[in-house]
């Protein structure tokens, strides 16, 4: 049976399926964490509510993966595309900062189709405008000053601004990550990387001082690690405290499906930021195992992709944006564990969230997309 040529991005000749099944594996254990921990969230009606909403924005992701992966990603490497991508994303990003007189603050809300996050759209665009820029010609020979510093002007320095003021700070880090390892992988001199760690530790010192929201979250880890609570609370907060208690409790095995504790709204946010931690009490070690095991497994396969692709800019796009799944992922996991502070980022393809969901399944169809070039073109001889 010959397959629909539109359907070629669904063959499993062109498709990574280490990778697709990593990322499937993640969407399954986020289907299964949102309907056991959103099904006894208070004042939404049904208990199939949040299941609902997950369900209809994995369908309109998967149809813009899907889309995405059956189009030429050179086709993107154009000026216009790219920095009206950037611009728009910029504008939705700087609304909650302008409007934020009216309560709004992170989010947008479309009438008819509920909220959605400005900067989930804007790390797409951030990934698309440093593949552009960082595979054009003039990156060819080792990057000159100049650009580099335009490039970082009018993407990761303005976004982060954007990000700050909201504020939003654990997506300050992601995005700050995301553009170093997108700079690396791009040739420029890990020396240089490595320069910005003391510049990076100054910026935390500085905020640590003058942002009290940072000098709160960072403060109230620190003596969890210590043993202690401020002001009488629990070590490391109540929600990270309530989240370590939910994984010690499912041990290796998990409690069992539908045999959550914390899901009595014992732990708030469970279907959200801290998914990871319910899915630990279920379905224990081995169901957190699972996960990681599945990060990692984007990682490396994203990264083989890349190494296999045809032209810079499909290497580096593929690149920026497995690199970037995977820290979020890292990022989420060691918040609900109490190895970093609390950041408010989600897991990918786990953790409830339309606009989240969408953008990350939109990124899986780009690196596929990268990855169909350049098989087609290997059996083509080329």
């Amino acid at each position: 049976m010959r397959w629909p040529r539109s359907w070629s991005a669904l063959r499993g000749d062109d498709v990574d399926m280490v990778f697709l099944g990593a990322v499937l594996a993640l969407v399954l254990l986020g289907t299964i964490a949102v309907f056991g921990a959103g099904s006894f969230q208070p004042g939404v009606g049904t208990m199939h509510y949040y299941l609902l909403r997950h369900l209809q924005r994995l369908a309109l992701g998967i149809v813009l993966a899907v889309a995405l992966a059956m189009i030429d990603h050179v086709r993107l490497r154009r000026a216009w595309l790219v920095y009206t991508a950037l611009a728009g994303s910029l504008v939705l990003m700087a609304l909650p900062v302008v409007m934020r007189g009216v309560g709004i603050d992170r989010w947008i809300e479309i009438p008819g189709l509920g909220q959605f996050q400005p900067i989930e759209i804007a790390k797409l665009a951030l990934v698309l405008l440093l593949a552009y820029r960082l595979s054009a010609s003039h990156f060819d020979r080792p990057l000159a000053a100049r650009n580099l510093l335009v490039t970082l002007a009018i993407g990761p320095l303005a976004l982060v601004v954007l990000l700050v003021l909201q504020p939003n700070f654990g997506n300050v880090v992601v995005m700050a990550l995301v553009t170093l390892l997108m700079l690396f992988l791009a040739g420029l001199d890990g020396r240089w990387v490595l320069a910005t760690v003391p510049a990076a530790a100054a910026a935390l010192a500085a905020g640590f001082h003058v942002v009290s929201k940072l000098n709160f979250r960072i403060s109230q880890w620190w003596a969890g690690w210590q043993g202690i609570g401020p002001d009488g609370e629990p070590p490391f907060g109540y929600q990270v405290h309530q989240s370590l208690l939910g994984m010690g409790a499912g041990g290796w095995r998990g409690l069992g499906p539908g045999n959550s504790h914390n899901k009595f709204a014992f732990l708030p946010e469970n279907h959200t930021d801290f998914a990871f931690s319910f899915i630990g009490e279920e379905l224990g070690l081995v169901g957190t195992l699972i996960v990681v095991a599945a990060l990692v497994t984007v990682l490396w396969r994203a990264m083989v992709i890349a190494r296999r692709a045809t032209t810079l800019f499909g290497r580096l796009l593929a690149a920026g944006l497995g690199g970037m799944l995977f820290i979020y992922g890292a990022a989420n996991v060691a918040m609900v564990s109490a190895v970093i502070p609390v950041m408010g980022v989600p897991l990918p393809f786990v953790s409830y969230g339309g606009s989240a969901l969408v953008t990350n399944l939109a990124a899986v169809g780009l690196i596929i997309n990268v990855d169909r070039q350049s098989r087609g073109r290997r059996r083509r001889g080329g």
